[in-house]
């Protein structure tokens, strides 16, 4: 395969960067309403977004933190793989390598961003439900929303890379 380094864009950095906002927001707004949680919290929701797990009230700490580590680690990966040691669902040539690049690199930032989102809506749903504070829908169904877009993106750049010319 080619071997073409390519850069990230300033736009790539920012989308980066807002995903360790997001990922910092989680964590502060836990740290802020932590003290004040009960002692037993909702802990797991069905594909519905209906609690079907209750557990101690740092159990609220795992998701995000489990986030946290995702995140980094793919960002490690979009920083110091390089993308020729990559695998691609197309034949990589000097003619399409750097279109090819680009375009798995960018898969990955949107994963990575979308990743740092996916706790986001339970976060706010277990301390609204800790507080019996019910407005109305399951916020954490878009959690099941954003994991299908993680799930659906890499098939979406696939089909993408089929259509660069060789």
């Amino acid at each position: 395969m080619p071997k073409i380094d390519i850069n990230l864009t300033k736009n790539q950095q920012s989308l980066i960067f807002i995903g360790w906002i997001i990922l910092a927001l989680n964590l502060l707004a836990i740290g802020i309403f932590y003290a004040d949680l009960p002692e037993t919290i909702p802990s797991h929701f069905n594909y519905k977004g209906d609690v079907d797990g209750y557990g101690e009230k740092n159990t609220i700490w795992t998701l995000p933190l489990i986030m946290c580590f995702t995140y980094a680690l793919l960002y490690l990966i979009i920083r110091k793989v390089k993308p020729w040691s990559m695998n691609y669902p197309v034949k990589v040539t000097e003619n399409n390598a750097p279109q090819v690049y680009k375009m798995s690199l960018q898969m990955l930032i949107y994963m990575n961003l979308l990743i740092s989102i996916i706790a986001t809506p339970v976060i706010i749903e277990t301390i609204l439900l800790a507080y019996k504070i019910d407005i109305g829908f399951q916020i954490s169904s878009l959690s099941l929303i954003i994991v299908a877009v993680v799930t659906l993106l890499p098939i979406y750049y696939i089909f993408k890379m089929f259509k660069i010319p060789k």
